[in-house]
Parts: C-alpha cells; structure tokens; sequence
C-alpha cells in the first residue's frame, strides 16, 4: 500500500542502443517524499547500480569530520548580511527536534546570550559545511527527510544487486571545496527565498520536469563547475562499461542529467524520458 508520503518516481531516463537498455535516475539528495516502490521497480530488473560516490556511514562521517575542520578568511559569518543573520537566527531559535540540543536552550544555560546562534552553529566549519548544515537543518524541519539516494542504495542492496560508486570520498572533497565561497554568501544572503526555493524544487521533481527544475536552481551553491562540468566528465567516463553491457541503473544528481544525456546522445545513445 502506497503511504501518505511516496509518489511515484519521474526523473528516469531509458538509455537504449544496440539493444541494450539501462537506466539514468535524475536524484533528489533531500526530498519531502519516499519513492520506495518506483525504486524498487526500477532496480529489480537491473544487474548493476551505479551512485555518485559511497553513501555508508563511515565515509559520510569522513565527509562531516572534514567539512567541520575548516576555516575561511574572511569567515563566513563575517561575509554575511546583518538582515541574513537575523533572518536566520530568527529560524534557527525555532528549530525543534533536529540538532543534538536546542541551540536556544544551549545558549540559555551556558550564559552565551550575547553570542547569536548562526555563529554557534557555523563556527569553525568550511564554507560548503556550513551551508550544508543550515540548509539540511531547514529542510528537516519542513519534513524533508527522504533521500532517493539512500533508498536506492538500501533497496539495491536488500535485492543483491552491484553496486558500483564512481569517485572516490577524495574527489568529492576535492569538488565540495571548489564551490565558490561567493555563490555560499549570496545564498545565505537570501535566506527568505528558500521556502519558495524548496516548493518550487519539490513541484517540478514531482512532475518530472528536468528544464523546470533547472531553471530555478541556478543559484544553488552548487550549480558550478566543480560540482557540476568538471564531475559530468568524469562520470560518464567511468559509467560507460556498465552502460555498454546493459541492464545497469545509474543513480546521479538530477543537476548531472541534462550534461549526461547529451554525452550519451552523441555516443550514439536513444535516450528518452520514462514513465514507470
């Protein structure tokens, strides 16, 4: 029985050439909704799984271990708007539920009162960790707490299937620290878009709509080129052989679809949106 909170997945793409046929997934990292069925759907017929780079706990804890061990110059706190720091305060006192300890309740008991939340909260951290942890912590907040990411993984593995990652947690490092220190700053800057930001990016998933999507995603943080150019590259190298052979179901950010798919189409590729 579907639950109140999964639809049905539309971000697939068929690959098709000499009758070989696979798969490309357009993913969402956070999303309000689970695709579990779509998903399991999809993988069930597929010998192979590919993903971005490694998604257990022990190499996302390398990731977090490194984003908190960071520091900018000038800090981005420092970058930062006085009415974005107010606006984001304002959120961050209203957090319930998500981080380890009411940032609020901390403050009150450690006499910090003088001491603004968003500092506590993004002391000491890289730019891109920082913005990854305020923008998590928003989503979670609003009930954002599916990954099609890590449902895929967890359903290719309860299937046995192949599962192959293609970079290592280095190369993401190496990109996550190629975002552009100024493209985090006007973000946070306009904190009060990121409501209408995330209705809009939840709309256009849901109705599969690549273009709409993209359209109002332009100045994400990580709409760059070392996030998005530099790694399409590399991706489609390193996925190739599997897609070669076929039956293969490959798992990118939604962001990486539009480059993919014009590689595939000039390497000969049909490629078509899927309706599941």
């Amino acid at each position: 029985m579907k639950t109140l909170w999964e639809r049905k997945l539309r971000m697939v793409w068929q690959i098709n050439k000499n009758e070989r046929k696979s798969f490309l997934v357009g993913t969402a990292h956070f999303f309000p909704h689970s695709f579990r069925k779509s998903l399991a759907s999809l993988i069930r017929h597929a010998d192979t799984v590919l993903f971005e780079g490694p998604l257990d706990e022990s190499n996302l804890d390398v990731v977090r271990k490194y984003g908190f061990e960071g520091k900018h110059d000038p800090s981005l706190y420092e970058t930062l708007d006085s009415r974005a720091i107010k606006e984001i305060n304002k959120e961050l006192g209203g957090s319930s539920g998500y981080t380890e300890c009411s940032l609020a309740a901390y403050m009150a008991l450690s006499n910090l009162k003088n001491q603004d939340l968003l500092s506590l909260a993004i002391e000491g951290l890289r730019p891109w960790m920082a913005f990854f942890k305020l923008w998590s912590q928003f989503l979670a907040k609003r009930g954002w707490k599916y990954s099609v990411d890590l449902e895929a993984l967890s359903i290719a593995r309860k299937l046995g299937k192949k599962e192959v990652f293609l970079e290592t947690i280095q190369e993401q490092l190496d990109a996550l620290d190629g975002i552009p220190f100024e493209r985090i700053v006007d973000y946070l800057n306009n904190f009060k878009s990121w409501g209408s930001f995330s209705r809009h990016h939840r709309k256009q998933y849901l109705r599969g709509s690549l273009d709409g999507l993209l359209n109002i995603t332009t100045s994400f943080p990580t709409r760059c080129a070392s996030i998005i150019d530099n790694r399409d590259t590399v991706f489609f190298e390193r996925m190739m052989p599997y897609i070669d052979a076929g039956d293969t179901a490959v798992f990118l950010g939604t962001t990486h679809i539009r480059g993919i798919t014009k590689m595939l189409e000039k390497d000969g590729f049909k490629v078509t949106q899927y309706k599941l």
